[in-house]
């Protein structure tokens, strides 16, 4: 800025410094234009004639008109140096917000002779766009002006000499949709119109400006504008930067020095991070019971009912990734009261899990920064489709999963501040706070093939003019899901249920597993089953059978596809490999049945239980079919009196004691006694069993007695010759070469009962010789 000698008053009051910040003071020390200068002059002698003081002789009166010296400035009202650009002004606010007025007071001062009417606009060079400049008098009432081509014109009346000093106020209001770290800013700009330079005029030739500080000069008697300052040298910015959040959101992170509440003021603790197990096992690793490795993480606190996992989920911070997986098991509720068929038995539908993490907000600005945290989609605002009720501070994402924001020292829901929309944080300067991220997820049963719940917390700074969070960082929920049943070959991922399978075998003392359950001419019993993990962590599974019924001998165990056991654990179960997450595996339930089984239907009971899920699942619909093998022996033996039991014997029967296979005498009218035994041998009962004989000839018969392994049986039927089946026994006496059945009827149809496997019926069938 050019100085003129008729400012020196000016600049002598803001000489005085900023400190001071004396006001500017008008030019009083020209002579204001149009001011007439007379003047008239005498002449003084000695009267020669006297030789005395003569009369003075006056002349005529001269008068001069004092021309206008037109100029002025505008500076600001505190005596801050002028003379700047957008870039380099002094007059700075920071951190403005949207919608946010800044008021700076200026003078406009006349350093010249002659009263002017300074038209002012707003210079905006270098500013972002948006913003609304005004003029306002000392009052505070605007100036008075007119609009042309969109830019507004203020007038300002300024008066020459000691008034000639008018405060004016400009006033900057920032958009309401002002981006973060945007650069706004104004100068007022004066400019006066010629209208002449003489007498009565302002001294500006007319059809010229004279912009601030300027001057004008008369050469020859042409009067011009001294262009120096040049227009728009000799501004006064104020400029204004919005606010720029410096903000991370973040894990929890037990290092952030002095975090607070949300309030920003109350002292807070996030959980310490200490060794927690996860399931990391890789794919594949064998002989895994407990498929977890270490880690530094924290427990979902505080703890409460709805956590899936007892003691609280393990959750393990990444501050590298910005994220933070919570690997959950499977929870205990609504257990059935009656184990399916096929199925979970545990975790079925019932009340909603509910998953506790930390995070952080970590301000590294310099100032207080108020911020609010909802569920962000891709583009930072709230996640599509997400509704929220201020009442209860849920937010309800689609598909039903809810999350609740919680202070961490009251674990109630955080506020809404006024002029937020969402949950609000109050995050100190170079500062953190500390809050919760409730996760609510509906509890459906864990058989389904299921994704990772991703919850990413946005945190939006109120000091900007959007909702599009400044700072993300993810909350991971991994979920557990699992099925266990018959293999459905490769595809679709998952177990059958049903049908249930069966395998036919034929008893033998063969104990060498196989994985063909196609072959039904051998013992064993070979089911292939799939372990399908469907959750989002890898685990492994301990697997176990049951079939009722089997004898000492049979044998039950796992097998991959190579016919190799799979290992087992303390208790005897078989573990798997730990199966990837989404994948499955194909195991062979294996059942060798003994020599002796009994020919029938047995159910295999089936169970698996994720290692670290805990989901427990069953199959309970398996069915091992063994066939009829075997057959009937039957024996007679005659009474000796001397025999030794088991000195002799018949198609593997013993003989009774005093009792042989060998020929023995008779004397007429004694008697013969037979003893007919029939064994079973077949591993199921004989249907409709009966011991037949005749009378011998040259006897009559005498008596039967019917026993069924030495045990008298309840209730015998007889049928003599070609009758019918009764309880009425054959007479005494009845003649040789009659036929005699005999069997038991323990349910009274009159049918003979059927004969147990591996039991023996006895007859005793006593004749008297002719």
């Amino acid at each position: 800025m050019k100085l003129n000698p008729k400012l020196l008053a000016l600049m002598t009051a803001l000489a005085a410094g900023a400190a001071s910040a004396a006001p500017p003071a008008p030019n009083t020390t020209s002579t204001g234009a149009g001011v007439t200068i007379s003047n008239t002059a005498t002449a003084t002698f000695t009267d020669p004639a006297t030789n005395a003081a003569a009369t003075p002789v006056q002349s005529n009166t001269v008068d001069t008109v004092v021309l206008p010296q037109p100029g002025f400035d505008i500076v600001y009202a505190d005596g801050t140096n002028d003379g700047n650009t957008l870039g380099n002004t002094t007059k700075t606010v920071t951190n403005a917000t949207p919608g946010q007025s800044n008021s700076t007071d200026y003078y406009v001062v006349n350093n010249g002779n002659t009263p002017l009417t300074v038209q002012v606009t707003a210079n905006t060079s270098g500013s972002a766009s948006g913003a609304t400049v005004t003029y306002l008098d000392a009052s505070g009432n605007a100036l008075p002006s007119s609009t042309t081509g969109g830019v507004t014109t203020y007038t300002v009346t300024l008066p020459a000499g000691a008034a000639g000093m008018v405060k004016i106020t400009q006033v900057i209001t920032l958009p309401g949709n002002a981006p973060a770290n945007t650069t706004y800013g104004a100068s007022p700009e004066g400019t006066v119109g010629g209208t002449g330079t003489g007498t009565g005029q302002n001294g500006i030739p007319t059809g010229s400006t004279l912009y601030e500080n300027q001057t004008v000069t008369t050469t020859n008697g042409t009067t011009t504008v001294n262009g120096t300052p040049a227009q728009g040298a000799d501004l006064q910015f104020v400029k204004l930067t919005t606010f720029k959040p410096s903000l991370s959101a973040t894990p929890n992170d037990p290092n952030t020095p002095n975090p607070t509440a949300p309030d920003g003021t109350t002292p807070a603790t996030p959980p310490t991070l200490g060794t927690v197990q996860v399931p990391t096992v890789p794919a594949g690793t064998a002989n895994t019971p407990n498929p977890t490795n270490p880690a530094q993480g924290y427990l979902s606190t505080p703890s409460n009912p709805g956590d899936p996992t007892s003691g609280g989920t393990p959750i393990v911070p990444d501050l590298t990734g910005n994220t933070q997986i919570a690997y959950p098991k499977a929870d205990p509720d609504n257990n059935p009261t009656t184990i399916p068929a096929a199925g979970q038995t545990n975790d079925q539908p019932g009340s909603a899990d509910i998953i506790n993490f930390t995070n952080e907000v970590k301000n590294a600005g310099t100032v207080s920064d108020k911020v609010q945290l909802y569920p962000a989609g891709p583009d930072g605002k709230l996640l599509a489709g997400t509704t929220f009720d201020a009442s209860t501070g849920t937010f309800t994402l689609p598909g039903g999963i809810q999350v609740v924001f919680l202070g961490p020292n009251t674990n109630a829901a955080i506020p809404v501040a006024s002029g937020a929309t969402y949950p609000t944080l109050t995050v100190p300067a170079g500062g953190s706070a500390v809050f919760r991220t409730q996760v609510i997820t509906t509890d459906a049963n864990d058989n389904l093939l299921t994704n990772a719940i991703n919850i990413v917390v946005g945190a939006d700074s109120l000091n900007d003019a959007d909702i599009i969070a400044d700072a993300t960082t993810t909350d991971v929920i991994l979920p557990a899901a699992a099925q266990f049943g018959d293999s459905n070959g490769t595809s679709p991922l998952g177990a059958v249920p049903t049908p249930a399978p069966v395998q036919q075998v034929t008893p033998s003392s063969n104990t060498s597993p196989s994985t063909d359950p196609n072959l039904s001419s051998d013992n064993v019993a070979v089911f292939p089953m799939d372990v399908a993990n469907l959750g989002q962590y890898t685990d492994s599974y301990t697997l176990s059978a049951t079939v009722a019924g089997l004898p000492a001998g049979a044998t039950i165990s796992y097998v991959n596809s190579s016919g190799v056991a799979l290992p087992t654990n303390g208790a005897g179960k078989f573990v798997t490999p730990v199966v990837a997450a989404g994948q499955e595996i194909v195991v062979y339930a294996v059942v060798t049945v003994p020599t002796g089984t009994a020919a029938g239907n047995y159910t295999v009971k089936q169970q698996a239980v994720g290692n670290y899920s805990t989901i427990t699942m069953t199959d309970l619909n398996d069915v091992i079919k063994v066939g009829a093998v075997g057959d009937v022996a039957l024996a007679k033996f005659v009474q000796d009196g001397k025999t030794s039991a088991g000195s002799n014997s018949y198609a593997g029967i013993n003989n009774p004691q005093n009792y042989t296979v060998n020929n023995t005498s008779a004397l007429p009218g004694t008697n013969i006694v037979y003893q007919i035994i029939g064994k079973n041998n077949y591993n199921s009962p004989v249907a409709n069993f009966a011991l037949n004989d005749s009378v011998p000839p040259n006897t009559t018969f005498q008596g039967a007695v019917l026993t069924i392994n030495g045990t008298a049986v309840s209730r015998v039927i007889y049928k003599v010759g070609a009758g019918t089946w009764s309880t009425t026994a054959p007479t005494v006496g009845t003649p040789a070469g009659t036929s005699i059945a005999v069997a038991a009827d323990t349910d009274s149809d009159n049918i003979p009962d059927a004969l147990p496997a591996g039991s023996s019926m006895e007859l005793v069938f006593t004749v008297k010789v002719n």
